[in-house]
């Protein structure tokens, strides 16, 4: 039966367990911005933490990084309010580091400033939209103009041809418009989007205010997110949500996919990829949690100790990372293993980041 352990070590579908190091790091550079975003995770403020990670630090992070083999995603706040911001990514750039920037839509936002991302190697420019037209997506983000800055974005990464990457936080209120927004980008769009991530929403931070969908509203996303991913000219995934693999693997098996085919794709599906397994989140001030939108526990901090030891070495991650310890109808779902679910929004939602993902619908068999 799909999920078990045992399918881990024979390697049916691969990628389950990543012990030795992530596929992304997500560092946040900075606490500093000047949007004022109803779902920031990270209660963003105008001004700089004096405890940052400094310039040095962060070089160190990102040698540690790349020597790791992963992908680092350069966040925050905004990774612009940093006055070193350029010098970090051409120090990446030098040690083959893979990297991914997610600035904020403001001013600090220039043309010249995606041409120097591409310039210095930049992979991926990561831009927020939350609604479909300038009334929708500013009443989200808090500041007049910050759609009009998104769609600059775009031109200007178009123009230079630096991929992107869109990401959506779906809430009660953001779920609606996603078709417009699917149009939008697919009409206007779609040369330089390469990705299109719907990250739903985890209450934290400020989201603890925003709507939150119920889990059948979650399970006719996912319908939506399947039929509408097969003739969209870019990806469209889904982020704090792993139980969407599940609904991927029961709509493939009905749609008459081989077993092997699937095998092949869990790998590029992302199989087992969950908070602290294939992701780690290292805070402005150099403190690592398993991910940006789980704030515990509290695994090390990179000033003291390598991010690769950490990650390899911590008990709490080990526990994280086996599935048969999950309680609820996580613990005794087949596919809790390729699933995993979301552990930031069992702890923010029941308190247990051991227990059920709330979001799930689904009912496994009796055993």
């Amino acid at each position: 039966m799909l999920g078990k352990p045992e399918l881990v070590t024979n390697c049916e579908y691969p990628g389950y367990i990543y012990k030795e190091a992530p596929r992304n790091v997500y560092w946040e550079t900075t606490i500093s911005c000047d949007l004022a975003c109803q779902h920031c995770r990270a209660d963003a403020i105008a001004s700089r933490d004096p405890n940052e990670l400094t310039t040095q630090q962060g070089k160190a992070l990102m040698k540690d990084v790349q020597q790791m083999g992963s992908m680092m995603v350069l966040t925050g706040g905004d990774p612009l309010k940093r006055p070193d911001l350029l010098e970090l990514i051409a120090h990446g750039h030098e040690v083959g580091l893979p990297m991914a920037v997610t600035p904020s839509t403001t001013p600090l936002l220039k043309r010249e400033t995606v041409q120097r991302f591409l310039e210095l190697g930049v992979s991926a420019l990561g831009v927020s939209l939350d609604g479909p037209d300038a009334k929708i997506h500013d009443a989200f983000r808090g500041i007049e103009g910050t759609f009009a800055h998104s769609q600059n974005a775009l031109a200007w990464a178009r123009e230079f041809h630096m991929p992107v990457q869109i990401n959506t936080t779906v809430t009660t209120e953001t779920l609606p418009h996603l078709p417009a927004m699917l149009g939008l980008l697919r009409e206007k769009h779609a040369p330089p989007v390469k990705r299109w991530s719907l990250f739903l929403l985890v209450p934290v931070g400020r989201g603890e205010a925003l709507g939150i969908p119920s889990a059948q509203q979650v399970e006719d996303l996912f319908a939506w997110v399947y039929d509408a991913a097969k003739d969209a000219p870019f990806h469209i995934s889904t982020v704090e949500a792993p139980h969407y693999r599940r609904y991927w693997l029961q709509r493939k098996l009905a749609d008459g996919m081989p077993r092997e085919a699937i095998g092949q794709a869990a790998k590029r599906m992302g199989f087992g990829v969950r908070d602290g397994n294939g992701v780690i989140f290292v805070s402005h001030t150099g403190d690592v949690f398993p991910a940006g939108f789980l704030p515990e526990p509290l695994l090390g901090n990179v000033k003291t100790r390598l991010l690769s030891d950490i990650y390899q070495n911590s008990p709490d991650l080990h526990k994280l990372r086996d599935m048969d310890q999950l309680s609820g109808k996580c613990g005794v779902c087949e596919y809790r293993w390729m699933c995993g679910g979301s552990r930031a929004r069992a702890r923010g939602m029941e308190n247990n980041p051991m227990g059920s993902d709330p979001f799930c619908v689904y009912e496994p068999p009796q055993s």
